[in-house]
């Protein structure tokens, strides 16, 4: 007798048990309408589910642990060759078996084999139908110890799995079913970042910060999106150790790994290996979300310690992250004290982009969840959060002290937009040394010379070298207010119209000598029916862009994991986001630094970078190649020109002893506090007698410049504009630079 289990996944599990999909080894399955005369395939129906209930209550998650995203509802059965479909045999002597499933309405359908052994030259294939879609063919080299095959998922709501064995087998295949999972949302989107939150969308963007001055500039920076086995989110955060070696420590939650707590004896080593780290990927505005860049990830992690009765797991990933993803290395506090002023948790909730949630009060107490018992008085109770709250998807996400050191890591809780209470954060403090064992605690790794020391500060691994994103749309304070500026009312003024115009350029001046890693553009959503053709140009000049330095054809592309690794996908261009560009080489860039894009195909109409809003800037920093004129400022060419800048984003780090935008602290001569407010500049001289102050604005044009003798000089200026400002310190033979928000 047939028999259905019916429960419900927390997990983006489509490829169950922690393993990757399989690789399939080639073959091609019978043309599907050739079974015995007369025979006609049966398909197996799974029964029916309220979708609706299903979404209520992934919209809800009660009680739940904050991991993934639900996509799909499971359903247990126990089919085999003995039991279901049917066999024919052909006139070579090879049996074969098949079997349809169908479960009414499904987007995608994926299957475990909960036995799985073949012999050899036996072959196993899955496919829709039509047989548009076909996975396999697996064979004996997908046999393994565990005896398990999960199988990517194939889609529309029927599947046919076609078994075909020669005559002579050495014995008969093994194979078992277990699993159905319908899939009532498109899993494939979990292979890349998501967009807005289906709810959430109380939690704020983290560029929405940046009026109050960036507060979390570094420590935002640490904190990444993880997609894990290309089905499934949640958050990381990159950690500092007392060794100061940039050693790329990544802390989450274990139940990001073990599908909640479902997978018996996980091999998390095995599963870290899945995971795809992405950097940046925030939204370049703040009251309009936009998709952020997929562009910088890195593939793959070690396991270096789990501990699931407080839900800890530290990972490293196996390459250190490039100077360009301007990567900060966070400070943690595995101590108990706190002081209930600020806490901030940094999340990519839903996979979304990079958000925040603020609350004043933290309490040590106990999680409790129906899955799993966890180690009690271990984690971090948030009672309330003042703004925001946490989703699925937040889970692993860190939780920051007032000193913007580490001191949880999210598990659960019950919060949402209209009920935001009751989080949990396990504590550094409880998965400090809970077990003598290395790989079950976290001070061997965070602090291997000194158990008893349990903090830390953050850390850039590129310090003195640090890279920077120069934005004139950001550092104007105009990310909300931009447009893709209309020539006609079919064709964009800085995309391909009827002047002829075909490139468009942005300018930027440098304060000293530096090298360009590449850059970001923001784009509208593209609509053309090819990709548009598109060259990324960087040029030096006086006045104008003059010298090539170098070029790169915009070809945007994301990681996502697949048959076992980590592959290239084009990224989609049907939506409004940013793009992240990397120059093959490093560029050597001083003074007036343009750069441009160029559109080189007939069909790429529809593309364009956003720019300011008109009216919103009175200084232009947009250029356009006029086939008459040659290169034009945006304000100066005759039809409909204006004031403005295009959304264009260099990545560079200064040279010549410049730290780029390192911060100014305690341990370097100069202490540096704004007051933004009052536009107002504190500048200490701690352990020297003197140093040069510099101030500039944005389009690199000198403000103020003071020589500092005195032990406090108060620099203060009331009437300059709102926007950002870039403040440079020469003490000691070093120079420093750091951005200052009024």
């Amino acid at each position: 007798m047939k028999h259905y289990l019916l429960f419900i996944l927390v997990f983006w599990n489509c490829l169950t048990f922690g393993l990757s999909a399989q690789v399939s080894h080639g073959g091609s399955p019978l043309p599907f309408g050739q079974l015995r005369s007369g025979s006609t395939l049966g398909f197996e129906d799974m029964p029916e589910f309220d979708l609706q209930e299903q979404l209520r209550i992934d919209s809800m998650e009660y009680g739940g642990l904050r991991a993934s995203n639900r996509f799909a509802y499971k359903f247990i059965t126990d089919f085999t060759p003995n039991n279901s479909g049917e066999w024919f045999t052909l006139a070579d002597g090879t049996r074969v078996w098949r079997l349809g499933i169908r479960s009414r309405g499904a987007i995608s359908l994926n299957l475990l084999f909960t036995e799985y052994e073949l012999p050899k030259g036996a072959q196993l294939f899955l496919y829709n139908p039509s047989q548009a879609q076909v996975r396999g063919a697996f064979t004996h080299q997908n046999n393994s110890e565990k005896h398990l095959l999960p199988v990517a998922p194939v889609y529309g709501d029927e599947i046919v799995i076609e078994y075909q064995e020669p005559a002579q087998a050495s014995f008969h295949a093994r194979l078992r079913i277990g699993e159905v999972n319908h899939a009532y949302r498109d899993f494939m989107r979990r292979a890349e970042p998501g967009s807005e939150p289906l709810y959430g969308s109380c939690i704020p963007l983290l560029i929405c910060s940046i009026p109050d001055g960036d507060p979390y500039e570094h420590i935002g920076q640490s904190v990444v999106l993880l997609i894990i086995n290309g089905q499934y989110t949640c958050t990381g955060t990159l950690l500092n150790n007392t060794s100061q070696d940039g050693q790329p420590f990544l802390l989450t939650a274990s139940h990001c790994l073990n599908e909640e707590f479902t997978l018996q004896n996980p091999d998390y080593e095995e599963i870290a290996g899945t995971v795809i780290s992405f950097f940046n990927y925030n939204s370049p505005t703040c009251l309009s979300p936009m998709r952020g860049t997929e562009e910088m990830s890195l593939a793959s992690a070690y396991a270096r310690a789990v501990n699931e009765d407080m839900d800890l797991a530290l990972l490293e990933l196996m390459e250190t992250p490039p100077v360009y993803y301007r990567p900060y290395y966070a400070g943690w506090n595995a101590s108990q004290s706190t002081d209930d002023t600020s806490y901030v948790c940094i999340q990519h909730p839903m996979g979304s982009t990079k958000r925040f949630s603020l609350a004043e009060k933290v309490e040590i107490g106990s999680f409790v969840a129906d899955i799993k018992s966890f180690t009690k008085n271990a984690f971090w109770h948030i009672p309330e959060w003042q703004l925001g709250c946490t989703a699925i998807g937040s889970s692993g996400s860190p939780l920051f002290d007032a000193d913007h050191r580490v001191m949880g890591t999210l598990t659960g809780g019950n919060s949402y937009c209209n009920a935001p209470y009751n989080d949990f954060y396990y504590g550094l403090f409880a998965a400090w040394q809970p077990s003598d064992e290395a790989d079950k605690q976290l001070q061997c790794w965070l602090s291997p010379d000194n158990p008893d020391l349990k903090q830390c500060d953050g850390m850039d691994p590129y310090a003195g070298a640090s890279a920077l994103r120069l934005s004139h749309v950001i550092e104007n304070g105009k990310q909300d207010y931009i447009e893709t500026a209309l020539l006609t009312e079919n064709s964009y003024l800085f995309g391909l119209n009827e002047t002829g115009t075909t490139e468009y350029a942005e300018k930027y001046a440098l304060l000293s000598p530096a090298e360009l890693y590449g850059c970001y553009l923001v784009t509208p959503a593209y609509s053309g029916r090819t990709d548009p053709q598109v060259d990324i140009r960087v040029y030096s000049g006086e006045d104008k862009p003059e010298t090539l330095l170098a070029q790169k054809a915009f070809r945007p592309v994301y990681q996502s994991w697949e048959d076992g690794g980590a592959i290239d996908q084009t990224k989609p261009l049907y939506r409004s986001q940013e793009h992240f560009i990397v120059f093959d080489e490093p560029v050597r860039v001083q003074g007036n630094l343009f750069i441009s894009y160029k559109i080189t195909g007939e069909n790429s109409d529809r593309f364009c970078v956003y720019n300011v809003s008109k009216g919103e800037l009175s200084g232009n920093t947009a250029w356009l190649n006029d086939p008459e004129k040659g290169w034009i400022a945006a304000s100066q060419r005759a039809d409909n020109g204006f004031s403005t800048a295009l959304y264009i984003d260099p990545v560079l780090a200064y040279t010549d002893n410049v730290t780029g935008n390192e911060a100014i602290t305690a341990s370097v001569p100069v202490r540096f506090v704004t007051e933004s407010a009052t536009r107002t500049l504190h500048l200490w001289l701690e352990d020297a007698s003197s140093a040069i102050y510099q101030l500039y604005d944005v389009a690199g044009r000198l403000v103020d410049s003071r020589n500092l003798t005195d032990p406090l000089t108060v620099c203060s200026y009331p009437a300059l504009s709102s926007g950002f400002y870039i403040a440079r310190i020469v003490c000691q033979g070093r120079e420093y630079t750091r951005k200052v928000f009024w």
